[in-house]
């Protein structure tokens, strides 16, 4: 059987590169951690659509080289006409098409490919255009819509005592003798999520339901193990959030069990108190506030859920979408990794 053990270091580095990198490399990348958790050449080859002389081929490269043997060989091919056309294209990308004299607010791949031929007289077709931008890491996506006040970086004051307990007691997973699970929970809408897409011809019209319906998904991400726990029900209620937590504590029934999450109103409902109280190995870390997107991974499952199921599509009803939903996460959801060296 080849299996990969790898370090901490190594581990990290690579859940890095399986997110950040794009295309094969990153697919490449898992195969490797999937075999650091002893998944055979065959099952990788099977949850990846591929033979498993491929599997074998990336697990040698990696055995051998590490890192840079996962990405693709150079390729012979004739030069580039303009070598430093890829570079222009990134800077000129950068500033805003208001910069140089444009009424509009945001480049296309026309308008800058028509623009480089007129200042520069770097004539670029609008494929040429759009492969420079991606391979320096621009993507076609929509923007967010933010209130002003947001603009204005609020802090938690105690933001840091709240991260040194997170860490103190990954410290203690690291060691056996703790569990730790980032908790949250999210509505799935039956109207339709929007997402950047390509299309052709008119724009693409999404229909809308004649009244919105919404179901309650609780999710619990194993941060050492990345396996995801979750459970939906009609409603987003404090004593279904308290059945969650009877289901977590079932699945790790010894030792100290810590919950990370934020201070959402479900969490710190009274019925939500009195059963930590009466459950004392289960203890809660809080985030820290105005930051909890950005540093609890569930969200990111949450999106990567709602990009499968619900994404420029109406459902129907919100039945069929719930059925989507619990196929996603029982079938499609691999162990989620996670950038933390301290319980890798």
């Amino acid at each position: 059987m080849l299996f990969i053990n790898l370090t901490d270091a190594q581990r990290t580095e690579l859940q890095r590169v399986s997110r950040q990198a794009t295309g094969r490399v990153a697919l490449r990348a898992h195969m490797v951690l999937l075999s650091d958790r002893h998944y055979s050449v065959p099952q990788i080859a099977k949850i990846h659509g591929c033979g498993c002389d491929v599997v074998r081929t990336w697990l040698h490269r990696y055995q051998r080289q590490g890192i840079a043997g996962l990405e693709d060989e150079p390729r012979s091919g004739r030069p580039p006409k303009d070598p430093l056309g890829r570079h222009i294209v990134d800077a000129q990308a950068s500033q805003s098409p208001e910069c140089s004299g444009h009424i509009q607010t945001l480049w296309t791949v026309a308008l800058l490919s028509a623009f480089l031929a007129l200042r520069f007289r770097l004539r670029l077709s609008c494929s040429t255009v759009r492969r420079y931008l991606k391979a320096e890491g621009w993507r076609w996506a929509r923007p967010r819509l933010a209130p002003a006040s947001m603009l204005r970086k609020r802090r938690d004051p105690e933001a840091r005592a709240k991260l040194a307990r997170i860490e103190a007691a990954a410290k203690l997973v690291a060691k056996g003798m703790a569990q730790l699970l980032y908790l949250d929970e999210c509505d799935l809408h039956l109207l339709p999520v929007l997402r950047a897409m390509w299309m052709k011809g008119p724009r693409v019209r999404v229909p809308t339901p004649g009244h919105n319906e919404r179901w309650a998904f609780f999710g619990a991400l194993d941060a050492r193990t990345g396996v995801f726990h979750w459970a939906d029900h009609d409603h987003k209620f404090a004593v279904h959030f308290v059945a969650f937590l009877r289901d977590l504590a079932a699945a790790y029934p010894e030792g100290l069990l810590f919950l990370v999450m934020d201070s959402a109103p479900v969490h710190t409902a009274k019925v939500v108190q009195r059963w930590f109280a009466a459950n004392e190995r289960v203890q809660v870390l809080w985030l820290p506030k105005y930051t909890a997107h950005e540093a609890n991974p569930v969200e990111r499952i949450w999106g990567l859920m709602k990009d499968k199921v619900a994404a420029n599509r109406l459902a129907g009803d919100i039945g069929r979408l719930v059925a989507r939903a619990r196929r996603f996460f029982s079938h499609e959801l691999l162990p989620y990794p996670l950038d933390l060296p301290a319980v890798a």
